[in-house]
């Protein structure tokens, strides 16, 4: 693994913003030194590489990847039975070179069927196929009926469906969750409640407080995590008091639920892309229900910020109208229509993943932490819309090994330029 010298860099620090000037020393998969000024005296095993002024950041996380999502939501059949295993698999393979094409070198599962997620990982660690860093998602978990479990009609053949798991009282939780750990999962998805373009009853929940705290016992019991598909404040409140780790979508959050969300410390995905995103396109009850939650999160979603709630990045791209590798559009989202600052949204998308991931020192530019990196023709701090541009992506890298390497002309077009 070659040593890799970045100078002339702009460094997106996430407490300060952006620093000019920056050297960036790499070795051995770490970023072994963040100077400023001058280059250091060069190493002969050492590539120097000027960047001029080009930004250098943390690689991106998507915290709620559904790697093999197609046409979700436009397709009769369940999710799963549209397609044969293989080619769900050959689809999820190609969706997460789409991740590291887009500057996104770490991903965190939200639901996919076939142990697909842990089949992933498995390629991307052996070398097979490139990819990002997977934490490894599952089946959908919740009882019998549930919002998810209505797409499968009661007559079709007995047996587990390929993306939704059935259970019923607290012991059956346990059970499921234990069975999704053993084939990988490493953060198991509950479907706590419907909503969210998702049908189900309005302000109720798909299983009880007990069957979602045995949940979230049986899983952090095996170093496990959950998260919960969750569209009212009944849903919010009962996940954070019984333990859940990450809430996704949230619609109902308001000053009561923040606070909660402080108190126990978990994460929350407010994934408001789709709902913004369909609603131009679709109508119909649980597109305007939708659509009118997520008027209100705008309202509510920069106190959250403010307050300090653990944001992340990551919607349910693959479902219409969302297409794979378009995962920049998010952050524009948000800083551009819901009117959170740019820093603010890249520590969602770099430090707080990094954190749920929670192996490794990642999702910063400082000395002694891995070398997932971004290079950027531009600063996302001036213009959020950078990172949509995939020509201006110049660079990525994970674990100190370029992705992506087109780094040697940004000082001849500097030069040229000036």
């Amino acid at each position: 693994m070659e040593r890799v010298v970045l100078t002339n860099a702009n460094l997106i620090d996430l407490d300060s913003g952006a620093r000019p000037g920056a050297v960036i020393e790499i070795a051995g998969g770490q970023i072994e030194s963040v100077t400023f000024g001058p280059a250091p005296q060069r190493r002969p095993d050492a590539r120097v590489i000027d960047l001029a002024g080009a930004s250098v950041m943390p690689g991106l996380w998507n915290c709620h990847y559904h790697a093999a999502y197609k046409g979700v939501g436009g397709m009769p059949l369940p999710v799963g039975m549209d397609a044969p295993p293989a080619l769900h698999a050959i689809r999820a393979a190609d969706h997460i070179r789409m991740a590291m094409d887009a500057g996104f070198t770490g991903v965190i599962g939200a639901g996919a069927p076939y142990a697909i997620d842990t089949s992933l990982k498995m390629a991307v660690e052996e070398g097979t196929i490139p990819g990002p860093r997977i934490m490894c998602g599952s089946r959908d978990v919740s009882t019998t009926g549930h919002s998810q479990d209505k797409y499968y009609a009661w007559h079709w053949p007995e047996g587990s469906p390929p993306s939704v798991v059935r259970a019923d009282g607290p012991e059956e939780f346990r059970k499921a969750i234990r069975d999704e750990i053993k084939r990988g999962s490493e953060i198991i998805k509950i479907f706590a409640t419907g909503g969210h373009a998702v049908d189900g009853v309005p302000g109720k929940m798909d299983l009880t407080g007990d069957e979602l705290r045995a949940a979230c016992e049986a899983a952090h019991m095996r170093n496990a995590k959950i998260r919960a598909h969750i569209a009212n404040k009944l849903g919010i409140m009962t996940a954070l008091e019984v333990g859940v780790d990450v809430i996704d979508h949230g619609d109902g959050l308001d000053d009561e639920g923040i606070e909660k969300l402080l108190e126990t410390g978990a994460f929350f995905v407010p994934s408001m892309l789709y709902p913004y995103k369909v609603s131009q396109i679709r109508s119909g009850p649980n597109i305007d229900k939708m659509r009118t939650e997520m008027d209100k999160m705008v309202e509510v979603l920069p106190r959250a910020a403010k307050a300090g709630v653990k944001l992340l990045l990551g919607d349910d791209f693959g479902a219409v109208p969302l297409e794979h590798g378009d995962y920049a559009d998010e952050l524009e989202f948000y800083v551009n229509y819901v009117g959170i600052a740019p820093l603010d949204v890249i520590r969602w998308g770099t430090r707080n993943g990094a954190e749920l991931y929670g192996r490794g020192k990642l999702g910063e530019v400082r000395e002694g932490y891995l070398a997932d990196l971004l290079v950027l023709d531009g600063d996302p701090l001036a213009d959020i819309k950078v990172l949509q541009d995939k020509t201006k992506i110049a660079g990525v890298m994970k674990g100190g090994v370029f992705h992506k390497n087109a780094l040697d002309g940004l000082a001849a077009r500097a030069r040229a330029a000036a």
